[in-house]
C-alpha cells in the first residue's frame, strides 16, 4: 500500500513550475531604435506588461547597446535583467536570437518561464522533437534499463507503477481521469526480468495507455501516462536491434524436427516458448481492437526447420505476427501483435 500511496501522490501533484518561480525575479528593459513613434511605444508598453516579466521599462537606445541577460543572486532567489531591442519594424529582439512581433507576443510568457526556471542555460538548450537533448535522452534510457525484479502479473497497476518509480527514480504524471482509470486495472503480463522501460510500455499498452517521457522546463524528466490516442513520442516497446536477429537471439534460428496437428494455439505457443527461454509478450490492446480470436487450433506440416519460421506460420493462422525486439538493457524478447492492417 505504501507504493500505491506514493504513486498516487506523485500523480496528483502534477508537474508545475510555480514553486520554482516564486523567488526568481525577471526585469525586462527594452531599448528602442530610432524612428519608432510615441503611439507605438505606448502600445508596446501595454503589450509587454503581464507577459511574464515582473517589471518592464522602455527607453531610447544608445550607440553600441546590445541585447543581454545579467544574472544576480544565489540559490532560489536569483534575479535576471533581460535587455531586448525593439526595432523600427516593431520586432522585439531577445538575447537568444528569438524574435517577437505583435502577432506572436502571446508566446512571450513561455520564454520568460524558461528564464525564471533555468536561467540563460535553459535558453541555450537545443532539444530534439521529443523535447530532450541527446544527453538527456541517454540518461532516461539508462534509468529505464534497470531490470524489473518483482512479479507483476495480476498485480494492481497502481502498486506496480509505484514500484517502477522506486526502481527508476523517475516521477509519473497524469490527468485525474487517467489516474482513475489506471487505478482500476491489473497487469496482464509477467514482465519480471526485462527492463523497466519495455515493461511499463507493455503493461500500460494492454489497457490503452502509453508512456511518454517529457523534459519539463527547468530540467526534470517525468514519465507522463497518457491515452494511446493522445500519445506522441511514446516510449517504444523495444529498442532497435544493434546486431543481426540471429546474433541477438540465436535459439530463434535453431533447426528442429516439427509436426503440429490440430493443436490449440496457446498450447503450441507454450511448448515453443518453454524451449526458447525468451520472453513472449502479446499486444493485448491491438488484438482486442482487431477482434482476433486466438482460441483456434493450428497446424504445421512435418518438417525440419527453425523456430522463427514455425512461429510465423502458426501465428499467422490466427492473423497474428511476431517480431524480435530488445529491451533497454539489450535483452531479447518476442512481441506478438495483430497482422491485420490499420
Amino acid at each position: 500500500m505504501t507504493a500505491l500511496r506514493t504513486w498516487l501522490t506523485t500523480f496528483v501533484f502534477l508537474a508545475t513550475t510555480s514553486a520554482a518561480l516564486a523567488d526568481h525575479h525577471v526585469s525586462l528593459e527594452v531599448i528602442t531604435e530610432k524612428g519608432i513613434s510615441i503611439t507605438a511605444l505606448q502600445a508596446w508598453n501595454k503589450l509587454l506588461n503581464g507577459k511574464g516579466a515582473d517589471s518592464v521599462s522602455i527607453r531610447s537606445g544608445r550607440e553600441g547597446e546590445k541585447v543581454g541577460i545579467v544574472e544576480s543572486g544565489q540559490g532560489s532567489s536569483k534575479s535576471y535583467r533581460v535587455t531586448a531591442i525593439l526595432s523600427r519594424k516593431e520586432t522585439l529582439h531577445l538575447p537568444d536570437g528569438t524574435k517577437f512581433t505583435k502577432r506572436t507576443i502571446g508566446e512571450l510568457p513561455t520564454w520568460f518561464n524558461k528564464i525564471k526556471v533555468g536561467g540563460e542555460e535553459e535558453l541555450k538548450r537545443r532539444p530534439g522533437g521529443d523535447g530532450m537533448t541527446a544527453t538527456e535522452r541517454g540518461e532516461v534510457k539508462s534509468s529505464l534499463a534497470k531490470v524489473v525484479d518483482f512479479e507483476t502479473k495480476g498485480q494492481p497497476m497502481g502498486d506496480l507503477l509505484g514500484s517502477m518509480r522506486e526502481l527508476t527514480g523517475l516521477e509519473f504524471r497524469a490527468t485525474p481521469a487517467t489516474i482513475a482509470r489506471v487505478k482500476m486495472e491489473k497487469a496482464e503480463d509477467e514482465v519480471k526480468g526485462i527492463s523497466a522501460g519495455a515493461a511499463m510500455a507493455i503493461l500500460l499498452r494492454a489497457h490503452g495507455f502509453a508512456l511518454v517521457p517529457k523534459r519539463e522546463v527547468g530540467g526534470a524528466v517525468n514519465l507522463h501516462v497518457v491515452s494511446l490516442s493522445e500519445a506522441e513520442d511514446a516510449w517504444p516497446i523495444g529498442q532497435p536491434l544493434t546486431r543481426s536477429p540471429a546474433d541477438t537471439c540465436p535459439v530463434l534460428f535453431q533447426f528442429i524436427d516439427v509436426e503440429i496437428n490440430r493443436t490449440p494455439l496457446e498450447k503450441a505457443m507454450g511448448a515453443i516458448g518453454g524451449r526458447l527461454k525468451t520472453p513472449i509478450f502479446y499486444d493485448h490492446y491491438k488484438i482486442a481492437q482487431d477482434k482476433i480470436d486466438t482460441n483456434i487450433d493450428v497446424r504445421f506440416p512435418k518438417d525440419k526447420t527453425f523456430y522463427k519460421k514455425i512461429l510465423d506460420h502458426i501465428l499467422y493462422q490466427a492473423f497474428l505476427s511476431i517480431d524480435l525486439k530488445v529491451d533497454e538493457a539489450g535483452a531479447p524478447f518476442l512481441w506478438v501483435t495483430s497482422a491485420k492492417r490499420g
